[in-house]
């Protein structure tokens, strides 16, 4: 057979592998939910076996029990088992015999019955009537009538061979003086079982775990002692099934079912050779299966593969063997010819299409810079397959409110333009657009194309998309955006003019705020009023000015809002608003002058007017003037401040110090020192947080102190030396620092400095 190429097995392989895992699937789940089947089958039938196993005896062993429970009761049997029983009385042992073998035949097969009378003494079994012994009783006593209830069944001690059921006599009464004994042979339970039990062994167990019954001897191991205790004290149901697991080994599971009856548990082993035997059928089945369709894979596989492997042959015929040198095999060959074509094809169209946009992009700037005639923009709108029909259009002019606090600096400003350059043209309808174009590194533009007359429904619907565009540029990056909207126009010829009324739109953000929509229309009247006013608060720039002055920083920020606030409020043109607020810069670098500060510097080295201009709302221009301008000017007020007043302080203290004595005031000193007397006042209080005639007067009083300790002078010369004019007056103001007078403070001092 002639060899088959390489590309013949890459294809033949692949089809052998897939269907052999396929087949390994397919029969792995087939027999593993066959085997799942059968172990259900098996313990449905072990299960429903062991409960027909105790529905046949114990039907047996209830009408035994109730037939001797009747005969215990008769009143025949009551008196004579009362009563002597002798040879003279055959008659009575004949009735009581017959009875008592009539009754066992109502149970299993062999059945006897032994009854014993304490009282008279005697005891009738299979092998007739026998007096009792004394030791015979004692035994009886201690066997039979020790037992907790009134009717028991046992497992006899003397013998594996059966079981027995033990009624006392009288039933009812405390007192017991007789036993009736039903002996049961294991034999006879043994035909009475389900056949299927010779496979299957058959487990009875007491109440107590007592092994009654093992239907096939050859078992030899019973069931694990830890099993027969989870089942009399655990909370199982009536039937069922139970796992048992001896340390790892002879792992098997269990069928149960407890009597109701009697308490006993009925139990089956379900060994798992039990299910490798049932499985093995299916076993056989399905390896057989698996070589019918491993085979069927492998002639599929081989046909599949030559008809697969005729088109590469074919291929092959198209290229030169010249080339097939340096390539591992035919695939890699035809595979790299196809990518070689696939590349150069998708590069001439990423050409074509970039040159198609970057052609769009250019129409759109000609447009808005007003270079294009109506038959020029008619061509382009063909040759672009752009709408042709409108009956309004409109411009959306967009820019950023402010970069400051961002995450961007001015240097992303182009980047960001182009990203909503992006969103824009997703979020409107390319049947509504012309290519959004960024115009400057300020601006962004997109011609809305409307095709309905209501002008209302079109405000609807470019409020909609507006706020969809600034939901999403503030949901990835963070920014807020405004839009200006022009007017309606018809011609694409006006599309210049109509971006310059969205750009004029968007000043009126000094006025409204961020993220704005702002529409021409709207705010035309008041673009259009050529009437400048000439209002302006210069209260409110004395009393910021003032408080710039004393330092006072909250008061300045207070002021600083108000003039601000009642500018915006006061001007509605947004060019008299831009001249009184450069009015306002202009009185704020006048008094930065006059205090002597340096003039501020501004990033990228632009004038503070420069500054100003570019902002778009309100709170940027508060918080450039309370940042830039306002608080440092505070800052250097407050700090030369400081100092002058820090001096000042210092001379009224000297002065104090000194002239203590004298007749000193503030007035005095204010005007020594050549200042206003508030003045003095301020600045003494702000220094040491008490005012002149407070630090006076507690400078006195040491001074009090001090000489009533060290000198010899009265109260009264003391007061006089200290400008009191009433020695009184003195002596209260002392009493209410000191808590006491001045007599006794010089008593108490002297007595001390004595004592020392």
């Amino acid at each position: 057979m002639k060899q088959k190429p390489k590309y013949f097995y890459r294809i033949f392989l692949p089809f052998v592998l897939v269907g052999t895992l396929v087949m390994i699937l397919f029969n792995g789940f087939a027999y593993f939910f066959t085997k799942e089947s059968f172990e259900e089958k098996i313990t449905l039938e072990k299960q429903e076996n062991v409960v027909q196993t105790m529905n046949t005896l114990e039907q047996k062993l209830q009408a035994l029990d109730y037939t001797f429970n009747s005969y215990v009761h008769d009143t025949p049997f009551k008196s004579y088992i009362s009563q002597p029983l002798t040879a003279k009385n055959f008659d009575t042992y004949q009735t009581i015999d017959k009875q008592l073998n009539y009754i066992s035949s109502f149970g299993p097969s062999q059945t006897t019955v032994d009854l014993v009378s304490l009282k008279g003494n005697w005891k009738i079994s299979k092998h007739g009537l026998q007096q009792l012994t004394e030791t015979q009783k004692e035994q009886i006593t201690s066997k039979y009538l020790s037992l907790p209830h009134s009717s028991t069944w046992l497992k006899a001690d003397d013998s594996n061979s059966e079981i027995q059921l033990v009624k006392q006599t009288p039933f009812y009464q405390t007192n017991k003086n007789g036993v009736l004994i039903i002996n049961i042979p294991l034999k006879s339970l043994t035909n009475l079982i389900y056949k299927q039990s010779e496979s299957s062994p058959i487990f009875i167990y007491s109440q107590d775990g007592t092994l009654l019954y093992q239907s096939n001897s050859s078992e030899v191991k019973a069931i694990n002692e830890k099993t027969i205790a989870s089942l009399i004290n655990g909370n199982h149901n009536q039937t069922g099934v139970l796992n048992v697991d001896t340390n790892g080994e002879n792992k098997y599971k269990v069928a149960y079912s407890k009597s109701g009856y009697n308490g006993w548990i009925y139990l089956s082993k379900i060994k798992d050779s039990e299910f490798s035997q049932a499985m093995k059928p299916t076993i056989i089945g399905t390896i057989l299966m698996s070589i019918f369709m491993l085979t069927v894979t492998v002639i599929i596989a081989y046909v599949s593969s030559e008809y697969f492997s005729k088109p590469i042959r074919d291929l092959q015929k198209f290229i030169p063997k010249i080339q097939k040198n340096g390539y591992k095999d035919e695939f890699e060959l035809i595979g790299k010819s196809i990518r070689e074509v696939l590349d150069k094809n998708q590069s001439l169209e990423h050409v074509v299409t970039n040159q198609h946009e970057q052609l769009k992009t250019l129409f759109m700037l000609n447009l808005f810079h007003g270079r294009m005639s109506e038959t020029e923009i008619q061509e382009e709108l063909r040759d672009f397959d752009y709408p042709d029909k409108w009956s309004y259009l409109y411009v959306l002019a967009i820019q950023f409110d402010s970069l400051e606090n961002s995450d961007y600096t001015r240097k992303d400003k182009d980047v960001l333009l182009f990203s909503i350059n992006q969103i824009v043209s997703e979020i409107i309808r390319e049947d509504e657009q012309l290519t959004p174009t960024v115009i400057d590194s300020k601006t962004q533009a997109t011609i809305f194309i409307c095709e309905n007359k209501d002008c209302d429904h079109h405000v609807l619907i470019i409020n909609q998309y507006a706020e969809k565009i600034q939901r999403t540029v503030k949901e990835i990056f963070n920014l807020s955006i405004s839009i200006g909207v022009s007017s309606p126009f018809e011609k694409l010829t006006e599309s210049k003019q109509a971006l310059a009324q969205g750009i004029e739109s968007l000043k009126f953000r000094l006025k409204v705020g961020k993220e704005s929509i702002i529409f021409y229309e709207s705010v035309s009247t008041i673009f259009n009023n050529n009437q400048i006013k000439t209002y302006f608060p210069k209260i409110l720039e004395n009393q910021l000015f003032d408080a710039i002055k004393l330092g006072e920083s909250k008061k300045a920020k207070e002021s600083l809002h108000q003039l601000l606030a009642d500018l915006f409020k006061n001007n509605t043109n947004p060019h008299e608003l831009e001249v009184n607020i450069m009015r306002f810069l202009n009185d704020l670098i006048s008094l930065m002058q006059v205090m002597g500060m340096d003039t501020l510097i501004i990033e990228d080295h632009k004038t503070l007017y420069n500054a100003i201009s570019e902002m778009k709302t309100s709170e940027e221009i508060e918080m450039f003037v309370k940042n830039k301008i306002v608080y440092p000017m505070i800052d250097a007020i407050s700090e030369r401040t400081d100092s002058q007043n820090k001096s000042i302080s210092e001379k009224i203290i000297h002065i104090i110090q000194n002239e203590y004595d004298t007749e000193i005031s503030l007035e005095i000193i204010a005007s020594r020192l050549h200042y206003n007397k508030n003045y003095l006042s301020s600045i003494f209080k702000k220094e040491f947080k008490q005012s002149f005639s407070e630090y006076l007067a507690l400078y006195r009083y040491d001074m009090a102190k001090i000489w009533l300790k060290e000198t010899n002078m009265s109260v009264r010369e003391i007061s006089e030396k200290l400008q009191y004019k009433n020695s009184q007056n003195f002596i209260r103001y002392f009493r209410k620092i000191e808590g006491t007078t001045p007599g006794k403070y010089r008593d108490l001092h002297r007595d001390e400095s004595f004592s020392v």
